[in-house]
Formats: C-alpha cells, sequence, structure tokens
C-alpha cells in the first residue's frame, strides 16, 4: 500500500515538472517570434528611408556665369558668390563667367555649354535671354547638377531655384516717386512727355522693367505722351546721344526713365551737359559710381537698386544646399530699394551700393 502511495506521489511529481518545462519552452518560442517580427519590421523601415547623399570628396565646384563683364553691377554678383566661397572654409570652389556686354548671347550660350561639358557640381547663371540657354539648363538639370537662375526667368520651369527681383513693380516705383516729385515741384504732366531708354530690346528683364514704368505713369497720368522707347545696344554713348536728341526735339520732356545702370549713365551724361538738372527728373535702374555721383550733382534723380551681392552669395548656397539633399524654394522674390539723394547716406543703403566694403 505504502508502495502503491509513493509510486502516485512520484508520477503527480513528474508530470507537474513536465507541465512546468512545456510552459517556458511555449513562452520562449513566442519571444523569439517577436524579436524576430520585431527585426524585420526595422530591416524593412530603414530599406524605405531615402538614401543619404554620399559624402563629398573635396570642394563642391560652383560655375557663376553672369550676363556680362564690363558691368560694375554684374561683378557684384561675382563679388557675392566669391564670399560665399571664401567663408565656406574650403567646402565651396567658384569659377566666374561671361560675356562682354549683354548683347553677347550666342557667346553666354557657348560659355554654358562649356561649363556643363566640364561637369561643375552646380550653376548659377544670370541669362541674358529668357529662351536662348534653355535647352543647355535643361539638359545640365537632367544630369544631375543644379542651375540656380538669377534674374532673368527662363521659358521653363526646369530649374532647382529662380532668384529674382520682380522687374515690372521694382519699376513702377519709379515711376510713382517721379509722379510725385512733379506735383511737389507744382509741374502739371499733363500733356506733358517722359522717356524709355533701354539698352535691349529682347530681354524679359528690360521689357518687364520699361512697360512697369510706362505702365505706372500711364495709369498716374493718363494725358501723359509716352515717347517711343529708344534702344541702345547697351552701349553708353548711345544712350547719350539718344537723349541729346530727345531734350533737343522735345521742350516739354519732363521725364526719363533707364532700364539698367549703362542706360542710367548715358541719361546723366547727357542732362548734365544738357543743363537740365532739375528740369527732368530721370530714373535708373541698377547702381554704380557714374550713376551715384549723378544723383548727388542731381543729374539723375535716383535708382532702383537691388542686391547683386546678395543674389550671387545666396544663389552659391541655394546650389550647395541642393547638392545636399536640402529643399530649395523654386522661386523666391528679391526686395528692391528706391534710392534718391535723401537716403543716399543711409546705413543700410550704403551697403546695397558698396557691398562687401
Amino acid at each position: 500500500m505504502k508502495k502503491r502511495a509513493l509510486a502516485l506521489m512520484m508520477a503527480v511529481m513528474m508530470a507537474g515538472t513536465l507541465t512546468a518545462c512545456g510552459g517556458n519552452s511555449t513562452a520562449k518560442s513566442a519571444e523569439t517570434t517577436q524579436a524576430a517580427t520585431t527585426t524585420a519590421a526595422t530591416t524593412a523601415a530603414e530599406s524605405e528611408k531615402p538614401a543619404e547623399p554620399e559624402a563629398k570628396s573635396g570642394p563642391y565646384k560652383v560655375t557663376v556665369i553672369i550676363k556680362a563683364t564690363d558691368s560694375s553691377y554684374w561683378q557684384t554678383v561675382l563679388l557675392g558668390a566669391k564670399a560665399a566661397a571664401a567663408e565656406s572654409n574650403g567646402e565651396i570652389e567658384v569659377t566666374t563667367a561671361g560675356p562682354a556686354s549683354e548683347t553677347g548671347i550666342d557667346e553666354q550660350v557657348t560659355i554654358l555649354e562649356n561649363a556643363i561639358s566640364a561637369k561643375p557640381d552646380g550653376i548659377v547663371i544670370a541669362s541674358i535671354s529668357s529662351e536662348a540657354t534653355v535647352p543647355a539648363v535643361e539638359e545640365a538639370v537632367a544630369a544631375g547638377i543644379p542651375v540656380v537662375t538669377v534674374d532673368n526667368k527662363l521659358a521653363t520651369n526646369v530649374y532647382t531655384q529662380h532668384l529674382a527681383t520682380d522687374h515690372f513693380a521694382a519699376a513702377s516705383t519709379a515711376a510713382e516717386k517721379m509722379v510725385e516729385q512733379w506735383k511737389e515741384a507744382g509741374v502739371d504732366p499733363a500733356g506733358k512727355k517722359v522717356a524709355v531708354i533701354s539698352a535691349d530690346s529682347g530681354s524679359a528683364v528690360n521689357q518687364a522693367r520699361c512697360e512697369g514704368f510706362a505702365d505706372k505713369v500711364k495709369e498716374l497720368v493718363p494725358d501723359i505722351t509716352l515717347i517711343e522707347t529708344q534702344y541702345c545696344d547697351n552701349d553708353i554713348a548711345k544712350a547719350q546721344d539718344a537723349v541729346d536728341n530727345l531734350i533737343l526735339a522735345n521742350a516739354d520732356l519732363i521725364g526719363i526713365f533707364g532700364d539698367n545702370n549703362h542706360m542710367g549713365d548715358g541719361i546723366a551724361n547727357s542732362i548734365a551737359q544738357n543743363e537740365k538738372s532739375g528740369s527732368i527728373i530721370a530714373y535708373a535702374f541698377d547702381s554704380d559710381d557714374t550713376e551715384i555721383e549723378a544723383i548727388k550733382n542731381g543729374a539723375l534723380t535716383g535708382i532702383v537698386v537691388q542686391d547683386p551681392y546678395g543674389m550671387g552669395y545666396e544663389g552659391v548656397l541655394s546650389v550647395i544646399a541642393s547638392l545636399k539633399g536640402k529643399s530649395v524654394e523654386h522661386d523666391v522674390v528679391a526686395a528692391t530699394t528706391l534710392v534718391t539723394k535723401d537716403n543716399l547716406d543711409v546705413p543700410e543703403v550704403q551697403k546695397l551700393l558698396y557691398p562687401g566694403k
């Protein structure tokens, strides 16, 4: 009896032990399965992450192409681009190029095509033409070379960023100020004449400036007479001759607008030589030393000033941001400032007129 009871007790104990062992095995199996599932999910999630840009060996090489090397305005764009490189501690290397004049459309296209063949990391370009450089720009972007356009907007949306002034709106501010100054001087502009001097009929930027000025003047003074626009091939001497002829033929000429700094130089020279300072209110776009001096002596009333230094600087940095996989705004409108004798010496204006100093 005792033996049977002992045997039964041993059987019960063995059964309990087996049950306990079976429970541990099940738990470990579940833990293993869960761990495997977690690892698989983590691996899948990591595989879906966008690839990080490869580390760059050596400096980023950026080619900056301007509209004209004969213009201090475009040289200021290059100053800004070079400043971005200088502040990068060797991360950025800038190469600069451009045609001699803003009339050199074919030359600029060749420069751009050669730059793309050299395979830079990125390009910043102020295109003379809205259309002539489009095929090359689209080719560069397709090849993985980010392209930032400044100033002139191209007839394509295939670019990394466009950084520019609203030229139409900026020119209209000069017209508003001109009309205001006529009133202050007691001049009734109705029936009088105003002229527009343009560097180039083929540039969308120049056209926007001329139209912005002319449309606003006609809106504010419907009875004013707009003399036919004079095109001067971006030549200072031709602009001066054109204004000389206008002054000689139109005794009732009370206002002149020039669509870039070379036209402004020619206008200022003519007004000074014809002793019309004060009697003709004259505005131009962009700045150079001749225009600044003309504002001081009264030959020019004022200039619409952009921030070419900032455009060159920000253009290069936008290229680098794109290369690093960062989000870059597609279209950026840059601010402008109307500079006259009243604000010429303001520190903020001086920085725009003499950038990098």
